[in-house]
C-alpha cells in the first residue's frame, strides 16, 4: 500500500508543527502525507520513531530512527566479523548456532509420554486448567509418571512439552510438575533438560495472520483454545531467536502483568527495528490475573483488540465528541468513515471529505439501516440538513422519495 512503511524526515515534521505529548513519550503532529491541518492526527512514539496517522492511516518510521536503526546493525556487525553466507545477510544477534538436541533419544522419549498421557494425573491437571485432552494431544503434549522423568522427579508426574527448532526438530522438553502452586514448591515446577531451548508449537511461526508469542507453554495453550492458533510459547524471554521470525510481518506479545513480563518491551523494540508491526496485550485482558493461563482458567481471558506499544486506547466516539464536538467514525451500515457531530456548530470545525451527521439528525434517523442508506446517497450528492425521515416500511426507491434533505 502506498500509505505503509513511510519515512518521515525532519523537514517535514518542523513543517507540520509538532507539539510534545504523553508526557514527553510521544509527538502530535499535522499529517504531511493527507495534507491536514485543522487537527494534529499524526502520533510519532519519541522512543522508537514509529509514527502513525490516525485519520489516513499512512505509518512507517522517522528518518531519524531509520539512522539509528542502520547504526545499531554496523555496530552489531562489528562485533561479530565473521564472513556471511551468501544471500540474506542476518543481524550479528541472529548468527547463532543451531540447536542441539539436548539428548538423542527425544524423539523416542516424547513418543513414549505422548501415548501415556490420556487417563493420568497429568489428563486430570489438564482438565483443571481447562485444556481439553485432545487439544493438547494435537499439540504434542505427553505425561511422564513419577520416576520416568530424566529431570528432576515429582511425585505426581510431570506435564511433557516439546521444544521445537523451526526445522522441525524436537531439540529439548519441559516437564511441568502435575499439581496446583500451592501444592508443588516453586523450584520443582519447571524443569527443562540440560541443553539448547526450542520453542512450543513451532509451526505457528508459518502462516498469515498475527503471530501471538507468551512467555510459558500454559499460556500458549490458553491462547490456542482461546481460538488464537498462531501461537508460540517462549520458554524464558531470552529464548527467543529473530532467526525464526523472518516471516512474521505482525506480532502480538502476550506476556505476564508482572515485572519480569515487562521485558517484553526490549522484544517489541527489537521488532520495531526490524521493520515488523508490533502490539500486546493489555493487563485487561487477562481480567486482573497473572497471564492468559489463569485467565482462561478463571474464564475471563478476553482478547479483542490489541494497543501497540506506548500507544494510548483510542478515545470512544462519545469521548471525542465530549472534548472537540465531533469524530470520525466507521459505519458499518455504509462501509465508509462518516463524522459524527455534537450540533452544526461543531460540524463547521470537522474535517471536510466526509459525509456529516449532528446527533440531531441521527436521531431523526433512528435505528433504521435503509433509511441511513437512503439519507447518505443524498449526503453524499447534496449536503444539507435532514429534517425529517418517514419510518414506513418501504423499498428503498420509495423511500428515497420521502426523505427531506434541504
Amino acid at each position: 500500500m502506498a500509505n505503509e512503511n513511510l519515512t518521515l524526515n525532519r523537514a517535514q515534521l518542523a513543517t507540520c508543527k509538532p507539539i510534545p505529548g504523553e508526557g514527553g513519550r510521544a509527538i502530535r503532529a499535522y499529517c504531511p502525507f493527507h495534507g491536514s491541518d485543522n487537527q494534529r492526527s499524526l502520533r510519532i512514539d519519541a522512543a522508537t520513531g514509529h509514527f502513525k496517522c490516525f485519520a489516513c492511516g499512512a505509518w512507517g518510521y522517522t528518518e531519524e530512527a531509520r539512522e539509528r536503526w542502520a547504526t545499531d546493525r554496523q555496530a552489531e556487525r562489528a562485533s561479530n566479523p565473521k564472513p556471511n553466507p551468501p544471500g540474506f545477510k542476518p543481524l550479528a544477534a541472529e548468527r547463532e548456532a543451531a540447536p542441539t538436541a539436548a539428548r538423542s533419544d527425544l524423539p523416542e522419549l516424547l513418543a513414549t509420554y505422548q501415548a501415556a498421557l490420556p487417563g493420568t494425573w497429568g489428563a486430570k491437571y489438564l482438565e483443571h486448567r481447562k485444556i481439553p485432552l485432545g487439544l493438547a494431544q494435537q499439540y504434542g503434549v505427553g505425561y511422564a509418571a513419577a520416576g520416568t522423568w530424566p529431570g528432576r522427579p515429582w511425585k505426581w508426574g510431570r506435564l511433557v512439552f516439546p521444544h521445537t527448532e523451526p526445522g522441525g526438530e524436537v531439540v529439548n522438553l519441559y516437564g511441568r510438575a502435575v499439581g496446583s502452586n500451592e501444592k508443588v514448591p516453586k523450584k520443582l515446577r519447571h524443569d527443562h533438560l540440560p541443553g539448547t531451548k526450542g520453542v512450543f508449537n513451532v509451526r505457528a511461526l508459518h502462516g498469515e495472520g498475527p503471530l501471538f508469542v507468551c512467555e510459558g507453554a500454559f499460556d500458549a495453550m490458553a491462547l490456542i483454545a482461546a481460538g488464537h492458533v498462531r501461537t508460540v510459547a517462549l520458554f524464558g524471554v531470552d529464548g527467543w531467536r529473530w532467526s525464526w521470525a523472518r516471516e512474521v510481518r505482525e506480532i502480538v506479545f502476550a506476556m505476564d502483568a508482572d515485572k519480569a513480563g515487562e521485558s517484553w518491551r526490549e522484544l517489541a523494540r527489537q521488532a520495531v527495528l526490524r521493520g515488523k508491526q508490533v502490539a500486546y496485550l493489555s493487563p485487561e485482558a487477562y481480567g486482573g490475573h497473572k497471564d492468559a493461563s489463569e485467565a482462561w482458567q478463571a474464564g475471563v481471558l478476553r482478547v479483542g483488540a490489541w494497543p501497540k506499544p506506548g500507544e494510548p486506547e483510542p478515545e470512544s466516539a462519545d469521548a471525542l465528541i465530549k472534548r472537540q464536538g465531533w469524530a470520525l467514525i466507521e459505519s458499518t451500515v455504509l462501509g465508509e468513515q462518516v463524522v459524527l457531530a455534537a450540533d452544526t456548530e461543531a460540524a463547521r470545525q470537522a474535517p471536510a471529505g466526509f459525509a456529516i451527521y449532528t446527533m440531531e439528525e441521527v436521531g431523526r434517523i433512528g435505528d433504521n439501516p435503509a433509511a441511513l442508506r437512503a439519507v447518505h446517497r443524498f449526503k453524499r450528492l447534496m449536503g444539507g440538513t435532514v429534517t425529517g425521515v418517514r419510518q414506513e416500511q418501504k423499498e428503498a426507491p420509495q423511500l428515497e422519495q420521502e426523505v427531506l434533505a434541504l
